[in-house]
């Protein structure tokens, strides 16, 4: 009745540990399990053929046959079985095949990286750009606020050696370019602070997503207040940061490397695995040269409607290359974020155009 090629194997039955030596066979739409000691008896069980999962072919390994039962029955010898099978025309599933064939897992693997990278360039900043509108104000005040932390307990903010009361008078000058700038209720959400930062920062500001704006003891040094107001380089970086944070370029970037965290906040409500994240996230990543060019197209607005001459950030540049003669100015910029070249922005803060 049964063939000598038929496959023989143990089952286990998911009651006892103890296998049972059997024979398969395939009668018409029935796997039949057979003991191996009754010969031409009746077979042991009968399965319908569509309710049996068949074992995946493997290069190493015994071959494991899943009955609708919970039963196993485990087959020692993997070649037996592989012809048996497909004699019987048991084909393997189209993935596993693939997987079998290294010309073709060769390719799968390059289709993935292909769409990796694509994801990666392309979808998650388009998706954080989409997303971050939805961010809750109180979420953004949470990663600006671990993020400040994390930067004096590294040392990299230290408190102000700046006259008293020069803060509040870059805030002020701040507040008048936003009412400049924009209508009445739309201007972004700006925190402003001055700090001592480490001399490998130079002079520099930078804006954190929840609109918390740091600006350096060493920029306001390198451009002081003439006449009681403070230099328009000054005010040009402002406007700069302010356009970080009205284009929401430091919270896409959050979103975008922490894309996971993302969504298991949003489908369950705690953002704590995304907030754990940020400060690293934000210390780490520069903004993309696109989104320094954004931020620069509108600290221009921002200048133009507050008054205050764009060439300011030209005087900036320039007091950069004689404070810093070794510092290339058309590599990108140190400090906390990569910027154009310099060269590209003075002619935009000079003439209006790139």
């Amino acid at each position: 009745m049964n063939s000598p090629t038929s496959p023989e194997g143990q089952l286990f039955d998911g009651r006892s540990a103890q296998g049972q030596l059997v024979r398969l066979s395939l009668e018409g739409a029935e796997l039949c399990l057979h003991r191996l000691s009754d010969g031409a008896e009746p077979a042991l069980k009968r399965y319908p053929r569509s309710a049996v999962t068949w074992p995946e072919k493997t290069r190493h390994g015994v071959r494991q046959v899943l009955l609708p039962d919970g039963g196993v029955v485990s087959l020692a010898d993997a070649a037996v079985w592989d012809a048996w099978s497909a004699q019987q025309g048991l084909e393997q599933v189209l993935a596993v095949r693939w997987a079998l064939s290294w010309p073709t897992a060769l390719v799968s693997m390059g289709v993935l990286v292909v769409v990796l990278l694509v994801s990666g360039i392309w979808g998650l900043p388009w998706a954080a750009e989409k997303a971050a509108p939805w961010v809750p104000q109180s979420v953004r005040e949470q990663i600006d606020s671990s993020a400040m932390a994390q930067l004096r307990r590294q040392g990299w903010l230290l408190p102000s050696q700046m006259p008293e009361g020069t803060a509040q008078q870059v805030e002020a000058e701040l507040r008048r370019m936003l009412s400049a700038a924009y209508p009445a209720g739309e201007a972004p959400r700006v925190t402003l602070a001055v700090y001592r930062m480490p001399d490998w920062a130079g002079p520099n500001a930078f804006a954190l997503p929840g609109g918390q704006v740091v600006v350096s003891d060493a920029l306001l040094r390198l451009l002081p207040a003439e006449d009681g107001r403070l230099h328009p380089g000054v005010l040009g970086v402002l406007a700069h940061e302010v356009g970080h944070v009205h284009r929401q370029h430091g919270l896409r970037n959050v979103l975008a490397s922490s894309a996971t965290g993302v969504l298991l906040g949003w489908w369950v409500g705690d953002y704590s695995s995304t907030l754990a994240a940020a400060p690293a996230l934000i210390i780490q990543a520069g903004y993309s040269r696109s989104a320094e060019r954004e931020a620069d197209d509108e600290a221009l607005r921002i200048l133009r409607a507050a008054g205050v001459d764009p060439r300011g950030m030209v005087a900036f540049f320039a007091a950069l290359k004689k404070a810093y003669p070794e510092r290339d100015g058309d590599s990108p910029s140190f400090g906390l974020a990569t910027h154009p070249p310099d060269s590209e922005r003075v002619k935009l803060f000079e003439t209006g155009r790139r």
